[in-house]
């Protein structure tokens, strides 16, 4: 969602309008020597880069909102989650810098 011009009104993301701002977003973040892909998964989207992978999932709110949640994988764990925001303008800032950050995790086990 994205407030209208007039800032009073919510507007919807379509589907495709989603992704056309990740595909953006991640393209203007990321230097262009870095590989990576976005992909379309059965509850939003897969960005994947060569060190870690963010799941970007969609799912309703309260009063017929969306509210987008997002995880950082990494060596196929999940080492951070993220959410929910309310707006696709509030997923873009933290999706920014989730993508420019090194990633961080700690193995512990019992015993």
């Amino acid at each position: 969602m994205r407030r209208g011009r007039d800032s009073s009104t919510m507007t919807v993301d379509t589907q495709p309008a989603v992704k056309n701002r990740l595909r953006t977003l991640v393209g203007e973040t990321l230097d262009e020597s870095v590989d990576w892909t976005l992909s379309e998964t059965s509850e939003g989207y897969r960005i994947a880069l060569a060190d870690r992978v963010l799941e970007v999932k969609q799912r309703d709110g309260s009063a017929e909102s969306t509210h987008w949640f997002m995880t950082l994988q990494a060596d196929g764990e999940t080492v951070s989650k993220f959410g929910p925001y309310e707006s696709t303008d509030e997923l873009e800032a933290e999706l920014g810098t989730v993508l420019t950050s090194d990633v961080f995790y700690t193995v512990c086990c019992d015993g």
